[in-house]
């Protein structure tokens, strides 16, 4: 009840612009620590590799793990507006009152990309020779 009334909710805040920054050049394939001296106008998606420009807003930086309040540089990545659309499902829950009524919705975010897939492991195939032995 107390996070339907906005008590104990994690607070989305902005990345700082030197942490975009260095996201950006990162992302561009330079070092993140020279964006001070030899920034980069261009940079890629880090999901599609979409060529994007710094200023045009076709870009965001996205927060990997979900967590609004970790606004670290290891948490910041860089995807254009389809890409983040894409990893992100927003589905509403349902709030009941009392006595059963439906007072409100939830709203309910949750990424579903930016994690590598787990390989398979290989099954080695038996052949006429290992079958007789």
């Amino acid at each position: 009840m107390l996070r339907f009334l906005g008590v104990g909710k994690k607070e989305r805040r902005p990345f700082k612009t030197s942490t975009k920054k260095m996201e950006w050049m990162s992302a561009a394939g330079k070092n993140p620590l020279e964006w001070r001296t030899k920034f980069v106008e261009t940079s890629k998606c880090r999901r599609c590799g979409k060529p994007l420009r710094w200023g045009d807003r076709t870009y965001s930086f996205d927060h990997k793990d979900n967590n609004p309040a970790n606004n670290s540089q290891n948490n910041c990545y860089l995807v254009c507006r389809n890409c983040h659309g894409a990893v992100t499902v927003i589905k509403k829950r349902k709030i009941r009152g009392p006595f059963g009524l439906i007072i409100g919705h939830k709203t309910i975010k949750k990424k579903v990309g930016y994690k590598k897939p787990k390989k398979k492991p290989t099954t080695k195939k038996k052949t006429r020779a290992t079958r007789r032995k």
